[in-house]
């Protein structure tokens, strides 16, 4: 007797990149005509339990940077057949802006100093400025910030403003100079 074989096709039709707080919608496609198929969807390999699904769409309302990933389908009952997967980045403004000093320890006048702004951003951030505390300029720009021969006066509350193309955040961190007396 003959066996009917069925092949099975799926395919996640969505969008390569999306900025957080936007909506995104992924969609399982098949090429079977299944009656009242149920579709499961995965994150790098594990199944979305708290997403909604509706039909063959996985709806993404409010999207944050942990929904970067890559997203599989598959059928209920034929779990093992999963689509190919598809890679769905994430644009998003700087978070976790932080500001180091190096040579941590006592900062003795006469001494240089090295501030070190750092972040998470999407894309990379590529833009830093340094502000001290009570002045409109910028004093720097770049991810270090040098102080050289440093004074009493370069005492007080340096910030970092991170920048990308969506968004920025700053940063802080206090310095404060020991006379040398």
């Amino acid at each position: 007797s003959d066996v009917p074989l069925i092949v099975l096709e799926l395919h996640v039709e969505a969008p390569e990149e999306v900025t957080e707080g936007q909506t995104a919608d992924l969609t399982c496609n098949t090429t079977c005509n299944l009656t009242d198929p149920t579709f499961i969807w995965y994150k790098n390999g594990h199944p979305l339990t708290t997403k909604t699904i509706k039909n063959n769409q996985l709806h993404l309302q409010t999207v944050s940077s942990e929904d970067a990933g890559s997203y599989s389908c598959a059928v209920g009952g034929s779990q093992h057949l999963r689509s190919t997967a598809h890679s769905l980045r994430v644009r998003y403004s700087p978070k976790r802006v932080s500001v180091s000093i190096g040579p941590s320890g006592e900062i003795v006048e006469g001494s240089s100093v090295t501030l070190t702004c750092s972040s998470d951003g999407n894309p990379p951030v590529k833009i830093y400025t340094w502000f001290k505390e009570g002045g409109t300029s910028p004093v720097g720009s770049g991810q270090n910030y040098s102080i050289i021969n440093i004074t009493a006066d370069h005492t007080g509350l340096y910030y970092c403003e991170a920048q990308n193309d969506h968004g920025a955040l700053n940063g802080t961190v206090m310095v404060t100079v020991k006379s040398r007396w």
